[in-house]
């Protein structure tokens, strides 16, 4: 079972990264937005990018913009990024004490994305000058892999070794995007694959994690 998640694990990365486009999300592209200016209300447009300058292109002929206020545009997408836990903070567990993980782990992160650009226009003495800003929101799940120490303390003395599992994780996790950045928090439960498992104290329990990512559709 766990050799079956880890092949899925690896497909769904390699098929997400075959997705790959050179324009990444937390740049504007050419494509549909909502758009919307200060005190007005969000329309559907199409954005072209043409040279140095962004072309706005109202879907219902009958909508007139004027340039020269800021700009606000939006999408949704659905998110697939590589993430991976900055710390694990697993609770008390059969009365071992708190801890912060920091071992190695990887994961495949499946959510829902709202990228938000704002166009900011001021007004200087040697003209016009244009400014693009980028925030972005995502929630969904994760499912990767991972290492942690096993020893006889995390195992209730039932084991005398000391070394270095192999864990299955999955969870959930909310994330902010400024430009190419994504951090957030996120809750998971790992699963020891060895013989061990049902020994190991931490075996599906709930830790809380800072999750950081990477876009990679």
């Amino acid at each position: 079972m766990p050799s079956r998640i880890f092949i899925i694990l690896t497909g769904l990365f390699f098929s997400s990264c075959a997705g790959f486009k050179s324009t990444p999300k937390y740049q504007l592209q050419d494509g549909y937005y909502k758009f919307h200016q200060a005190g007005e209300k969000p329309v559907q447009v199409y954005v072209a990018l043409e040279n140095d300058s962004i072309q706005i292109r109202p879907i219902d002929s009958s909508i007139k913009i004027i340039r020269g206020n800021d700009e606000y545009f939006s999408r949704k997408t659905i998110d697939v990024d590589a993430i991976s836990m900055a710390f694990k903070y697993r609770p008390e567990s059969f009365g071992f004490p708190r801890q912060l993980n920091t071992n190695f782990n990887g994961n495949i992160y499946l959510g829902y994305r709202v990228d938000r650009f704002w166009l900011d226009f001021k007004q200087t003495p040697a003209g016009l000058k244009k400014q693009l800003y980028h925030r972005a929101f995502t929630a969904g799940a994760f499912s990767g892999i991972g290492s942690t120490f096993v020893s006889p303390w995390t195992t209730r003395n039932l084991i005398t070794d000391e070394y270095d599992g192999f864990i299955l994780s999955r969870g959930l996790a909310a994330m902010a995007g400024i430009n190419n950045l994504t951090v957030g928090f996120a809750v998971g439960w790992d699963y020891l694959t060895d013989v061990n498992k049902a020994s190991w104290i931490y075996q599906n329990k709930p830790w809380l994690g800072l999750s950081i990512g990477l876009n990679i559709n």
